[in-house]
Formats: structure tokens, C-alpha cells, sequence
């Protein structure tokens, strides 16, 4: 839960300016030495506490400017406290690209805010995960799904339709449908990117994408390509899977044809730098050149020699906004879709003018 109320913290020397934080149910807990559960079953008016700690947990409230945001009454009207996460990718990269990570650490900061829990779950990529949405649909086990990668003819949305749970997909499409959805729209990341290059002059460039399969990768494709043409830009496209080792292969390809591009944008932060390294491996200078730029941030391009120029794609805002819109509409307290946070380019050493 969160407040327009704050608390110092506990830090700092006596008589010092302390710094502000947002007042959670943890800090009413650890103020009243008693257990997070008690005192949301406290704030919420539920059985599980006596009278008199429900007193207490009030005025305590009362004193520290405390107020439950909307995200938190949703919570306090669902079954289970929980949202599920059935991801069907490969851990291996799971564990190695930051905009899971991120996006998880997100979602968990947020729903630890609201005493609420998270049952994540990661299955293979051959339909695995639908039994695992249907199972624990039918068990009960979560108020609702955060959907990620949403494919062309997507199971899991008329599935969960037919169940009758509540979900989100986090997605670049917008379709005219009552789905829930957080919708990450390409043409900002693109702009961003094409007014950057365009302004170093260059006006050849690769685009190494993701899987097809996925809708926002098709997006992005179809976009990167109208906005390029509108910029005077030609734009290759060639398909990736978001892993190091094609990255690598991909960018050695485009390196070592005929007429390589001027600019190279991959489409994550791993494919990013295996680009670098094969640059160097080549004897490519980089941004002399080729410059190098990912779609997607992460400390990987911030610690690259050089750094990597990237957008901050505000991926743990982006989670915690997922679990927010999700928390919601389990009570029917918004409208389906939203916009995700803006992105904003990283500037690093890795783009630079275009050869002549």
C-alpha cells in the first residue's frame, strides 16, 4: 500500500534532515511489532486481529498520514492476494536478459507495497503454459495473469477468457477487444532512435529484431520501416531470437557483405554487445565505422567499452504499472487498457556521425 503521507527513515545522525519515504502497511508492522497480515486484515475491516490492535493499527495510520491507493482496495477485495506469471521461454536467456529481471523485480517491489504475492512460473514453449494457466485457474491459486509476448494467434487470451480470470498483456498491439492491456507503443522507441542516427548522418542502417512471432516485433518492424522511409532512411531488417550467440552471427553477416550498413540497431541488450565484440573482432571501428545502439537498456550497455547507446525502456516502472492496471481490474475499478511509461535514449560512445 502507499500514501500521500511519509515517514523519516531510520537512518542518520540525530538533528539531521532525514530523507522521505512513501508510508507502507510494513513500516505500520514493524512500528507496532506485528505481522504485515494483521494489519491489513486491520485496514481492510477484516477478522484475523482483536479489537484492539485493529485500534491501534488505525490511529497509527491516522498519525503517519496513511491512505490506501486503488491498488490496494482492489487487493483488499480479491480471493487470493496473488497474480500469476506463466512465462514459456528458454531460462537460460530468462536468467541473462534484463527486461525480465527488471520487469520482475518490478512487479515484486509493487506487489510487496500491497501485501500481495506473485506465482511465477517458467514452462517450456510448446503449449506447456497453458496447462499451467488452466490448472491454476481452476485451483484458485491467483486473482489474475500478466501476460508477456503475445503471438499472432494467442491461446492464453481466450483461454483465461473462457475461464473467466482477469489478465494483462503487456503488449504493442491494441486491439479493439476488453482484454487488459498495457500497452507499449514502438513509434516512440523508433523516433527516438531514427531523429538520433538521422542527426549523425546516417541514412543506411540494419535492424536486427526478435522472433516474428511475436506481435510487438512485427510492430516494430512495420513502424521502424514507415518512420525510416518518411526520414529519407533505408532500413534492412533481419531476424533474430534475442540471444548473444545470433547476435554475433547476425551483425558478422552484416559486417562482412557487401555494402554494410552505416548503423546497426538489435533488438536487445545482449545482441547489442555481442555486436560490439564482433565489430572489434573484425577490426571494425565502432563508432567510427559502425555505430551500435539497442532497443532496450540494461547495465550490460552501460558497463560495454564503449557504452552502448540504448533506450530506457522504464522496464521496472513498466512492471509495476502491469500489476497496478492488473490489481484493478480484478474489482472493475478502471478502463482495460493503459499506456506504459515513456521510454528515454541513453547516450553513449557507440553512436557517432556516419562514414563518409
Amino acid at each position: 500500500m502507499t500514501t500521500s503521507g511519509s515517514v523519516p527513515d531510520d537512518d542518520g545522525p540525530a538533528g539531521s534532515t532525514r530523507r522521505t519515504h512513501r508510508v507502507t502497511i510494513s513500516d505500520l508492522a514493524r512500528r507496532l511489532h506485528i505481522s504485515k497480515a494483521s494489519v491489513s486484515y486491520a485496514l481492510n475491516g477484516r477478522a484475523g486481529v482483536s479489537e484492539e490492535t485493529r485500534q491501534r493499527v488505525l490511529d497509527l495510520a491516522e498519525e503517519l498520514g496513511f491512505h490506501p491507493n486503488s491498488a490496494a482496495v482492489a487487493l483488499s477485495a480479491s480471493r487470493t492476494r496473488t497474480i500469476g506469471i506463466v512465462i514459456a521461454r528458454d531460462p537460460t536467456l530468462i536468467s541473462t536478459e534484463a527486461f525480465y529481471m527488471r520487469t520482475l523485480v518490478g512487479i515484486e517491489q509493487y506487489l510487496n507495497e500491497v501485501d500481495s504475492s506473485l506465482l511465477l512460473r517458467l514452462t517450456g514453449e510448446h503449449g506447456e503454459d497453458l496447462d499451467v494457466l488452466r490448472r491454476w485457474s481452476r485451483q484458485g491459486r491467483v486473482d489474475g495473469f500478466i501476460l508477456f509476448d503475445e503471438l499472432e494467434d494467442d491461446q492464453r487470451i481466450p483461454l483465461l477468457k473462457e475461464l473467466g480470470i482477469p489478465c494483462v498483456v503487456v503488449s504493442s498491439n491494441e486491439p479493439d477487444d476488453t482484454v487488459g492491456r498495457l500497452i507499449s507503443s514502438p513509434t516512440e522507441t523508433v523516433e527516438l532512435l531514427l531523429d538520433h542516427l538521422l542527426e549523425l548522418g546516417h541514412t543506411d542502417i540494419a535492424h536486427v529484431s526478435g522472433p516474428f512471432t511475436f506481435i510487438h516485433e512485427r510492430l516494430r518492424v512495420q513502424t521502424l520501416r514507415e518512420y525510416a522511409r518518411r526520414r529519407g532512411i533505408a532500413v534492412r531488417h533481419v531476424e533474430g531470437s534475442y540471444r548473444y550467440d545470433d547476435g554475433a552471427e547476425l551483425t558478422r553477416r552484416l559486417l562482412t557483405g557487401p555494402n554494410p550498413p552505416t548503423a546497426i540497431v538489435l533488438g536487445n541488450d545482449l545482441m547489442a554487445v555481442a555486436a560490439l565484440r564482433v565489430a572489434t573482432e573484425l577490426g571494425t571501428a565502432v563508432p567510427g565505422e559502425v555505430s551500435v545502439l539497442a532497443w532496450d537498456d540494461s547495465p550490460l550497455c552501460e558497463l560495454a567499452r564503449p557504452g552502448i547507446t540504448a533506450v530506457d525502456q522504464k522496464t521496472m516502472e513498466r512492471g509495476r504499472a502491469a500489476a497496478d492496471l492488473l490489481l484493478r481490474i480484478v474489482t472493475g475499478n478502471t478502463a482495460p487498457h493503459e499506456e506504459a511509461p515513456p521510454g528515454e535514449l541513453r547516450t553513449r560512445e557507440s553512436s557517432g556521425p556516419a562514414r563518409s
